[in-house]
């Protein structure tokens, strides 16, 4: 499988007031992919029907080799994606919306709190998508500590080969940000 990145965000500037945001994940795309010469896709969504043309369009072959990690860029609350249609996905949803599309994948959500509450759950998300690994946190993350993570995190899925390894890097040298943005996952068993 190749190594790529689809991102798909949210739209920050569209959403109301109080949670606007000025800011894309594209930048960050553009530096990893000239760091590390991998391949980027990245679309925005405001509704669920949009976030499912795309998943669609995705599961073509000609995206499945390519690209190894998804990465969301959303609003979040305990096991949920938020869009700015004000439409929520909880994970069971976003498994069956995905229908197989994460299949051997890394899945990272870099939204607050998606990974908040049950680890049962979290896991339940990657054993019915079949994703390598499933990410993201626990906690209302600050954006700009959480660029510099996804950043590393993403560059480490591209250099390393083993998950274990990914994770025992990451650990071993932004410890102190994971436990901050309370960083969880669950890898392939």
């Amino acid at each position: 499988m190749g190594k790529g990145i689809i991102c798909i965000e949210t739209e920050w500037e569209i959403t109301t007031k109080a949670s606007r945001r000025y800011l894309n994940s594209e930048p960050l795309l553009q530096f990893l992919s000239k760091t590390h010469g991998v391949p980027y896709i990245y679309r925005k969504v405001a509704t669920i029907e949009e976030l499912k043309y795309y998943f669609k369009h995705f599961s073509k072959k000609e995206y499945s080799n390519k690209y190894n990690v998804f990465y969301f860029s959303f609003h979040g609350e305990t096991h949920v994606i938020s869009l700015e249609s004000g439409e929520f996905l909880d994970l069971e949803q976003l498994a069956d919306m995905a229908n197989g599309l994460f299949e051997g994948k890394y899945v990272h959500f870099g939204s607050c709190r998606t990974m908040l509450g049950s680890q049962t759950r979290i896991e339940q998300f990657r054993e019915c998508t079949g994703a390598k690994m499933v990410s993201g946190f626990t906690t209302s993350v600050d954006c700009t500590l959480c660029a510099i993570h996804d950043a590393a995190f993403i560059a480490e899925i591209m250099t390393c080969k083993q998950t274990s390894a990914i994770i025992s890097h990451m650990n071993r040298l932004y410890g102190g940000l994971q436990k901050k943005l309370g960083f969880k996952y669950a890898p392939l068993k």
